[in-house]
């Protein structure tokens, strides 16, 4: 059973600095393409986490547009309102992607990136996505198929492990393969699917799988049968393998444009 990922300030801290990678920035990069962003248009990020998003989306649609963010955990928000204190036209409030506070219709634009996985019922959810979408509205969805992570490692099995017990972190498994038949469910067009790899043959601050270590190592200890030490001993072989130039990350995350 999922038990879900907890936002302390250790794994916000290490989730900021993860968004803050050239990784990450360039896959926001393609979500801002994406949206097609004009002056004026209102506009809803669910899941808003730090609030990196949403601050890029701000200085695409004007002072007569607005960015809306909802995130479930206060300290996203605190930290979301603290990075766009200067930025008249965005928002923050508390909101749960399963019954968001806002009318029918409300957005020209929907947003949600890495928040489906968590969710109880996907097909509800995107229910939700589709309601506050007014007709004629664009929307795009990302999400990670953390089924399928490739990672070198200097212990297979403990890396198995570890891995097996970080899926506990998400309801739903392999999102981007459900995704097609939820976004038809809720009675919207899907237009595009593109796939937003991640690929690291470096293990420095610099890199996404640097920090995803990080929050993983921790998240994993007392699940599967994994204790400190094989966190720490996972950690240690993975810069083992850097100094020997092997090191090695690929995930897949996945792009969805809709349309109303």
């Amino acid at each position: 059973m999922a038990e879900g990922l907890k936002f302390n300030d250790e794994v916000s801290h290490a989730l900021k600095m993860a968004y803050q990678t050239p990784d990450i920035v360039s896959a926001r990069g393609q979500v801002i393409a994406s949206l097609k962003l004009q002056n004026g248009l209102k506009v809803l990020d669910i899941g808003s986490g730090p609030g990196l998003l949403a601050k890029d989306i701000s200085q695409h649609i004007g002072p007569t547009g607005s960015v809306v963010g909802v995130d479930m955990a206060d300290n996203m928000i605190e930290s979301a309102k603290q990075l766009c204190a200067d930025a008249v036209n965005v928002t923050f409030e508390q909101g749960d992607a399963m019954s968001l506070p806002f009318a029918d219709n409300s957005f020209d634009s929907v947003v949600s990136t890495q928040v489906y996985e968590y969710v109880p019922d996907l097909n509800a959810a995107l229910l939700e996505f589709a309601r506050v979408l007014r007709p004629g509205g664009r929307g795009v969805i990302v999400d990670t198929d953390w089924a399928f992570p490739y990672w070198n490692a200097a212990d297979v099995d403990c890396r198995d492990r570890i891995i097996h017990a970080w899926k506990q972190h998400c309801a739903q498994e392999s999102v981007p393969m459900r995704l097609a038949g939820a976004i038809k469910s809720a009675s919207l067009q899907l237009s595009k699917v593109e796939a937003l790899p991640i690929m690291n043959i470096e293990y420095n601050d610099k890199n996404f799988s640097y920090w995803l270590s990080k929050i993983i190592a921790s998240f994993a200890i007392d699940r599967n049968g994994v204790t400190n030490k094989d966190s720490e001993a996972w950690l240690a072989g993975i810069e083992s393998l850097e100094k020997k130039g092997e090191y090695f990350f690929c995930i897949n995350r996945y792009l969805f444009e809709v349309t109303k």
